[in-house]
């Protein structure tokens, strides 16, 4: 259930709690009523539906948790723990008034527990997304996210949530090309699955293949083999100030290769290392 609907619904949900709450706060609060039986109708109905609305977000909610593999963020125990309560407020309520008449004079405080529960839950979620969306900011939630919702900005909270726990991210952002990002990608997944899901792999990826690739070359057929192989994806004094022996160097290359070979292609190799051990030593002379 993607969360807007489930907000929607939820806002449906607690119009309905309230409907059975006044009808019944309606029945045995006031002295004017004329028509008891009907509220009493009323709120049976409504509280009825109340707990069949309640019994699908629990069934959907605790099959969306089969997605969290790691320690559950603090809004989400409280959402938890707050369904838990209305879940049993709810239970003892409808045992009370099937089972034990006897104790009905506790039915009333005990529905306006669990709609206290209820408007709190409904609150911290979907009033969390409302705002969220009302800023114009990503909202992550564990659930199946459709190719068409690819967002840059999810992509990057996911990056950020996700990656950071076994990667320093700065040497993870270097630039790459999409063919090579899809390919980190697929084994970071096979790798942390099911820490992370397919879907969420795939809003990291439109992400960093949106903002992370090497910049075309625009410079003139006679620049040098460095511009055109290597400052589509660096900056030209992070390359220059380094000092390296030419083995090394072709160690380096080789790992940009299997960043990006259409970039840095495997026989421009040695080529490339024999300008930059050149360029060194004549900055060092």
């Amino acid at each position: 259930m993607h969360p807007s609907v489930s907000s929607i619904v939820s806002i449906l949900f607690l119009l309905i709690g309230a409907v059975a709450l006044y009808s019944m706060m309606t029945k045995l609060g006031s002295q004017q009523t004329s028509h008891p039986s009907l509220h009493s109708k009323l709120h049976k109905f409504a509280g009825w539906i109340f707990i069949v609305l309640f019994l699908v977000f629990f069934i959907v909610m605790l099959g969306r948790l089969r997605n969290y593999w790691e320690e559950l963020p603090s809004r989400l125990t409280l959402h938890i723990v707050l369904a838990l309560v209305l879940f049993l407020l709810l239970l003892v309520k409808v045992t009370i008034a099937r089972f034990f008449p006897s104790l009905a004079k506790n039915l009333f405080l005990l529905g306006l527990g669990a709609y206290i529960a209820a408007f709190t839950l409904v609150g911290i979620t979907g009033g969390y997304y409302l705002i969220r969306r009302f800023e114009h900011l990503p909202y992550i939630y564990h659930a199946e996210l459709p190719e068409q919702m690819l967002d840059e900005r999810l992509g990057k909270e996911l990056f950020i949530s996700k990656c950071s726990t076994c990667h320093m991210l700065k040497d993870v952002m270097k630039p790459r090309s999409e063919e090579a990002w899809e390919k980190v990608a697929n084994e970071m997944f096979l790798l942390a699955e099911p820490r992370i899901t397919a879907d969420e792999i795939g809003q990291i990826l439109y992400y960093l293949t949106s903002t992370h690739v090497p910049k075309p070359f625009t410079g003139s057929e006679d620049a040098s083999i460095v511009e055109k192989h290597c400052l589509p994806c660096h900056e030209a004094k992070d390359i220059y100030e380094k000092r390296f022996s030419r083995a090394a160097w072709m160690e380096i290359l080789e790992e940009m290769n299997g960043y990006g070979p259409e970039l840095v292609p495997k026989e421009k190799l040695p080529e490339i290392a024999d300008f930059l051990e050149r360029t060194q030593k004549l900055v060092r002379d």
